[in-house]
């Protein structure tokens, strides 16, 4: 479960549980982006994957989608559980700087975000500023710059997964896919100094069902 603070970095956690994170071997990472006003569909993915996550990353686009499920967990007990210990989100370029809740008056939605989680350390960024429409080389370049080994990333509203050096994960839009793709979300595993990505398709209905699949199949 969350606190519902945020720290100066901008993440909500503390700083305990951020330091928690950072000497784990093995953790999950729930990770979605461009919800694009779908609450309702985040709801679905946090109601799934949070109880079981250490940490939950939002890439942008969508902040207020976040921030409504933030605020049920303020009510209900169990929309609580939903929350990982840390939530880790960015500004993307359709959101504001700043927004308000119940839970907190001034939020601040960074554009760049570094996360320590086991081995790895995560430049979280929306990217748009990096050209993420024609390749990964403006977010490799970006994570350099931070001494990052990896990048999470949205904008493209497209699933990509790029094993180079600097290893970078975009996992589509939950809401509005591109491309052939579907709407996905991703649980990141890190296992040592392994990481990989697990796609999941989002399929809407009566209920809501989260099937694995690979990306690749939908490349340009």
């Amino acid at each position: 479960m969350n606190c519902l603070s945020q720290l100066q970095n901008g993440i909500f956690s503390t700083e305990k549980e951020l330091a928690k994170l950072k000497e784990k071997e093995n953790l999950r990472i729930l990770v979605y982006s461009d919800s694009h006003g779908d609450a309702p569909i985040v709801g679905k993915i946090l109601e799934k994957f949070g109880p079981t996550c250490d940490a939950l990353v939002f890439a942008g686009d969508g902040i207020y989608d976040l921030i409504s499920v933030m605020e049920k967990s303020r009510q209900y007990k169990e929309v609580k559980k939903w929350l990982p210990p840390v939530i880790a989100f960015v500004r993307g370029n359709n959101d504001y700087s700043y927004v308000s809740a119940t839970f907190e008056r001034k939020i601040f939605v960074p554009k760049h975000i570094v996360l320590e989680a086991g081995c790895r350390k995560i430049l979280v960024t929306h990217g748009n500023e990096e050209g993420v429409y024609y390749d990964t080389e403006g977010i490799e370049m970006a994570a350099q710059l931070v001494d990052a080994d990896s990048v999470i990333y949205g904008h493209t509203h497209f699933p990509a997964e790029n094993m180079h050096m600097i290893y970078s994960m975009n996992p589509g839009s939950c809401s509005c896919p591109r491309l052939r793709s579907l709407p996905s979300c991703v649980v990141l595993e890190i296992l040592g100094k392994n990481i990989s990505a697990i796609f999941y398709k989002i399929e809407s209905g009566i209920e809501t069902v989260f099937t694995p699949y690979f990306p690749e199949q939908y490349s340009f």
